[in-house]
């Protein structure tokens, strides 16, 4: 049964219109900037109630003003004129608005007579804010040694998963695209022995002081093989802990990536799945599991079968197989080439099954259709540009609206079906800022890829609620993500999952009737938490990390700094450094220590000493180094690294 404790009827409606009078409901009188929803009021000015990453897009919806209404923002408690502005197409830009203070401070937007929630803006606000609250989701919500230890139906890896969460496609993507973030969180996952459900335990035990992102990855890893499950997807998902092994088998024994490869190799061009295992929902026609075959079938809307799916596990088994130097590492190369042409011939963008309609599971596409573009330029078929392209340009056309929200078509805002169920979209707005982000790496038009940037930012703010209900998508978001006011609605109780006593659940967002502009409404349509929203979520917060990061080597006299850009100052009263490997072409390696520049700063620095030599002398820190000789540094790893070189004296 659905929560409704927090639903207002009628009857209460009409008592709190006697109380309060209609000026309450009307904009005047005791809370002239709100207007009623449920118990709560929240003001008629709609942005990311919770607060905006410096240097980013920072945008919001006032529904109510005219265009050309002058809006300021000033401090919460008051004060002076911090910067100005007006309202065009009902929304306020105030993108410019990067204040340059020592600690974090919370505002409003004052526009007319209406002034906004409180909100916060400081260096990487939303990955400080959620980082640890979507990795606390994914140790809690774990299928038998999670918070819940009953055995549930669909469920493998995690309660509800099904076969199409992608666990670990997101995990080791922000694992990639953000190493020092996950390495430094605290230790919350032990391991547990396995029982004798024959559910895990083929892959020996991690280090206990593994990170709990790799603790995670090999949890999934080692359902995935000790329940012998064959499905596609499942397969698919041992490439990422393939492709990712040379940056994690620190923690891990030797034998679990034996075990894996085998599986992974021995049964890639399996056609059939296993049959022990009940599939809900299963999209893929029977006999079709080979992954190095075409799949020419464009799934529903419950996003069981997105299409390009093979695509990415192919390339990263392509160099898994280069790297072990197997004999035929081209097939996997082929395969993902030949599907990303049958998409470019056959995929109609215009179409809104093959986009929006892919619902929760649209981030799989185009983030595969970029890896290709963006890392085999040469293999990649023609037309692939264009492509990608085309679909930013018709994502652009339908967000056009005063919300900065990508519709499903130009005439209607999300999927609806005819079962209660059909639909709650929330996956998808979680995972679009992936997408966006990846299209944006490759775009050559600025004005396209900048735009994009705008529309990933308001996706990231339609979650915490810029949007026409004007709360955020987790029910339990008030107490668990700071800023936020307004959870949603409801929370679902029960069903398969039973994650109301998770973490940062994203419970729910606006219906079609919400839009474009009904708050009214209230809580209509269905509500429920899935593991496969916060997946989607975890590879937008990946794909943010990437496309906001930087590294940058420059030699000043004797010596070589050190600049990085990351979502890594997440404690504001404290320095978390990082260390990083300066390497020389000749083989030699010397770490440099990088702080913030200062406690709110969004990049990184460090340096060390250089001079002209041979010989690597890391006891007195510095490099000895020939003229014309080429300096190294990373930050991240594979295909979600950023990285940078000098040449020494020049």
């Amino acid at each position: 049964m659905r929560n409704i404790r927090n639903k207002i009827n009628l009857s209460l409606a009409c008592i709190l219109i006697l109380v309060f009078g209609w000026g309450v409901l009307s904009g005047y009188g005791q809370h002239p900037e709100s207007i009623k929803r449920g118990t709560l009021e929240t003001p008629r000015i709609y942005l990311n109630l919770s607060g905006f990453n410096l240097e980013a897009p920072k945008r919001f919806t006032v529904p109510s003003l005219e265009d050309g209404t002058s809006f300021i923002i000033r401090r919460k408690e008051g004060g002076d004129i911090l910067y100005e502005g007006k309202i065009n197409n009902q929304i306020g830009d105030f993108s410019a608005f990067n204040p340059k203070s020592y600690y974090p401070q919370e505002y409003v937007v004052e526009a007319g007579q209406l002034v906004s929630e409180p909100f916060f803006v400081g260096p990487w606000w939303l990955q400080k804010v959620t980082y640890q609250p979507a990795m606390d989701f994914m140790i809690q919500s774990r299928h038998y040694v999670g918070n819940v230890r009953e055995v549930r139906r669909k469920s493998y890896g995690w309660r509800d998963d099904t076969h199409f969460a992608f666990e670990l496609n997101a995990l080791v993507e922000q694992y990639l695209s953000n190493p020092a973030a996950y390495t430094r969180m605290p230790r919350k996952v032990t391991y547990n022995e396995p029982d004798d459900r024959a559910a895990w335990g083929t892959l020996l035990p991690y280090d206990e002081e593994a990170p709990d992102i790799v603790k995670l990855i090999h949890w999934g890893a080692d359902v995935i093989v000790t329940r012998d499950l064959k499905h596609e997807m499942f397969k698919e998902q041992l490439a990422y802990f393939l492709y990712a092994w040379p940056w994690i088998k620190q923690w891990l024994p030797d034998q679990n990536y034996q075990v894996v490869q085998d599986y992974a190799f021995g049964h890639w061009t399996d056609p059939n799945r296993d049959q022990e295992n009940q599939y809900w929902h299963e999209e893929t026609p029977e006999g079709s599991h080979n992954l190095l075959e075409i799949n020419t079938e464009l799934g529903s809307t419950k996003g069981g079968n997105p299409p390009g799916h093979t695509i990415q596990p192919n390339l990263l088994m392509y160099e898994v197989a280069k790297r072990q130097g197997k004999s035929d590492p081209e097939k996997f190369l082929n395969a993902a080439v030949r599907q990303t042409a049958w998409i470019i011939e056959n995929l109609d963008w215009q179409n809104p099954q093959t986009t929006k309609g892919q619902r929760t599971s649209e981030h799989v596409t185009l983030t595969a259709l970029v890896h290709m573009l963006r890392e085999y330029p040469e293999a990649a078929p023609e037309g692939l540009q264009q492509k990608i392209t085309e679909w930013a340009e018709i994502v652009i056309s339908r967000s056009d609206n005063m919300w900065d929200f990508r519709k499903l078509s130009d005439d209607q805002w999300v999927p609806t079906g005819s079962a209660p169920t059909m639909w709650n979209e929330t996956g998808n707005l979680a995972g679009f800022p992936a997408i966006a982000y990846a299209a944006a790496s490759v775009i050559n038009n600025r004005e396209i890829s900048s735009r994009l940037e705008v529309l990933a930012q308001s996706h990231f703010d339609n979650l915490f609620g810029r949007n026409p209900t004007g709360r955020a998508a987790s029910y339990n978001a008030p107490s668990e993500l700071t800023g936020v006011e307004h959870g949603w609605f409801s929370e679902h109780l029960g069903g398969i999952g039973l994650l109301e006593n998770v973490m940062f659940v994203l419970d729910g967002s606006p219906k079609e009737e919400h839009y474009p502009y009904n708050p009214e409404l209230g809580d209509v349509g269905w509500t429920e938490g899935w593991v496969n929203f916060n997946t989607a979520y975890n590879r937008s917060l990946a794909w943010h990390a990437w496309y906001h990061s930087g590294i940058d080597l420059v030699q000043r006299g004797d010596k070589v700094e050190v600049a990085l850009r990351a979502p890594l100052n997440f404690n504001y009263n404290a320095s978390e450094p990082v260390e990083l490997k300066l390497t020389t072409e000749a083989g030699d390696t010397e770490r440099v220590r990088l702080e913030e520049v200062y406690n709110l700063s969004r990049e990184m620095r460090g340096s060390i000493y250089v001079k002209e030599g041979r010989k690597l002398m890391p006891d007195n820190g510095f490099l000895e180094l020939e003229t014309g000789e080429v300096i190294k540094v990373s930050y991240g790893f594979g295909y979600l690294q950023r990285k940078d070189e000098i040449v020494f004296g020049r």
